[in-house]
Parts: structure tokens; C-alpha cells; sequence
């Protein structure tokens, strides 16, 4: 697949090649409740330009080569076997935080405070690309 691939933090931000658009390995199904997106859309926010400045290299593990992009939707792709709530073709809204939905913190709707967490776009690849690996809990089908 295609995507913008962060190769380097540019501080200034004057750098013209911070990002290329180059071909990288397709996200594939690895546990039942993967899905796969088609990117339609991927907004831009101030944080992947924080990302981009070099601002988030000490508060994640944001390790470089990097694909941005938190702010997603786009169509169902495909589907892990356990995935019952989306099917193929489905437009849907991606919730940028992966988490299992297992700890106290995700029983209690407190994700945010996820024991172990994925957030496609900083600490995982993100949309800027043509597919983005995630799960069905992240998944706001629309109509």
C-alpha cells in the first residue's frame, strides 16, 4: 500500500521532506477481532504536527519510520473471524484508541486509562495511508 511515512523530526518544521509518500507492507488480520480500514478520509491535527517537531519523542515510543494519522473513517476492508458488528463495505468512524475492553479501566469506560493500549497514529501506524490496522471495538459503523 501507499502511505506518508515520517522519516525524520524537523524541529523547524523547514524541512520539504519530513514525510514521503512511499510503498509499505499492507496491515494484515492477526487476532479475531482485527479489521482493516480503507482510508477515506484522515484529518490532520496539531498533534501530528507536535509528532512531526519531535515534541512526542519522550512521551511515547514513537519510533521512526512513522505513519501519522489519528483521525480516521473510511470502509471496512476486512475482518478477523471473531468480528460480528461490521462487515465488509461498511463505512465507518475509527475511534483512534485500540484497547482489548479486558482491564478494570476499559470495564469501568475509563479506555483512556487502558493498561495496554495502541493509538494508530502515535504509538502504532496510523491513516495517513491506504489501510489502517485496528479492532471492531474501535469502530463507529455509519448508516
Amino acid at each position: 500500500m501507499k502511505a506518508a511515512v515520517l522519516h525524520e523530526y524537523d524541529e523547524a518544521l523547514a524541512n520539504s521532506e519530513w514525510v514521503i509518500y512511499e510503498d509499505v507492507p499492507d496491515p494484515k488480520i492477526n487476532k479475531p477481532s482485527d479489521v482493516i480500514v480503507r482510508v477515506g478520509g484522515a484529518g490532520v491535527c496539531r498533534t501530528d504536527l507536535h509528532i512531526v517537531e519531535g515534541i512526542w519523542r519522550d512521551k511515547v515510543e514513537v519510533a521512526l519510520p512513522h505513519i501519522m494519522g489519528h483521525e480516521n473513517a473510511g470502509w471496512v476492508e476486512e475482518i478477523g473471524s471473531g468480528v460480528e458488528s461490521v462487515k465488509v463495505g461498511d463505512p465507518v468512524i475509527v475511534h483512534p484508541l485500540v484497547t482489548s475492553g479486558h482491564c478494570l479501566a476499559c470495564r469501568r469506560g475509563n479506555d483512556m486509562h487502558a493498561q495496554d493500549s495502541l493509538f494508530p497514529g502515535i504509538n502504532a501506524n496510523g491513516g495517513y495511508a491506504e489501510f489502517l490496522h485496528t479492532t471492531e471495538r474501535t469502530l463507529i459503523r455509519l448508516p
